[in-house]
């Protein structure tokens, strides 16, 4: 092959390959089809949570929350209340050996599944624990003679909700009344709730002391006055209090309802407890 045509032969090569190039690059360029967008499904709308549920949906425990901010949220829970539908007031048993006890509580779950619960106080002991709150709780061996039932919704960490009807008050008797009986519910009383028992020291760095005030406002005239191992303080306003952390050992916890004057107000024995609790390493 000669020269002229080797450069001949590259020339028609390269005017191939610039004209295929370009057929490319304008098919490239021409307009493409739009995918046309299927209409989007309606997201069904979430139902409003139930009320006196805040903290339903989260895995409880028995920690309490760091801040008084979110104690005073959940123990303000509208449109919650709760009635004692057995024993009737003044009642009179036959026996204590196995009372029934039955309890109706309307726009607030409970269950050990959320941690929610109600607290039953019986007379003036530690409170009583009860999860499922549509089913009847059984009391043994009361002695003969007069009781009481306290009786309020508690958070999963065991704060008592204060807002609405929510405590209630119930006096029953055994076989017969006791004459010796001095508690009034239609005058001013405290009811200490927590804590009790024993905990951890991990848990005991900050431990909840809760309560109910029935029939008074505290102020000057009426005060709240809590101790924990001898040291005292004193509260004007009704609100839940965060310890500061206790050593391991027994310590000494009391709550007393006073007049203006330091005294203590006097209803039954009722405005004046002290709970032992135990603090473990």
């Amino acid at each position: 092959m000669t020269s002229n045509s080797f450069r001949l032969a590259v020339m028609l090569v390269l005017a191939g390959a610039m004209v295929a190039t370009g057929c490319e690059k304008k098919e490239d360029t021409e307009p493409k089809e739009e995918a046309v967008a299927e209409p989007a499904e309606e997201t069904p709308e979430k139902e409003a949570p139930e009320p006196g549920a805040k903290a339903d949906m989260k895995p409880h425990s028995s920690a309490v929350p760091g801040t008084e901010n979110q104690l005073k949220w959940d123990q303000d829970v509208p449109e919650v209340s709760l009635e004692i539908t057995s024993p009737k007031e003044g009642e009179v048993l036959e026996s204590g050996d196995k009372v029934e006890t039955t309890y109706s509580v309307t726009n607030y779950r409970t269950g050990k599944e959320i941690g929610q619960h109600i607290h039953v106080i019986v007379d003036n002991e530690p409170y009583i624990a009860h999860y499922e709150a549509d089913e009847p709780l059984v009391l043994e061996d009361l002695e003969p003679g007069t009781h009481t039932l306290r009786v309020f919704p508690a958070r999963h960490y065991h704060l008592s909700l204060k807002k609405g009807e929510v405590f209630k008050t119930r006096t029953f008797h055994v076989e017969k009344e006791s004459e010796d009986f001095e508690f009034d519910a239609s005058k001013p009383y405290v009811t200490y709730s927590r804590p009790k028992g024993t905990y951890d020291v991990e848990s005991a760095k900050e431990l909840l002391l809760d309560f109910y005030v029935s029939n008074i406002e505290l102020g000057d005239d009426a005060k709240v006055v809590y101790g924990v191992d001898g040291k005292e303080t004193t509260l004007t306003e009704w609100k839940p209090v965060l310890l500061p952390a206790l050593e391991p050992g027994e310590h000494e916890i009391t709550l007393k309802l006073v007049d203006g004057e330091g005294n203590v107000i006097e209803n039954g024995g009722y405005n004046n407890t002290t709970r032992m609790i135990t603090v473990t390493e």
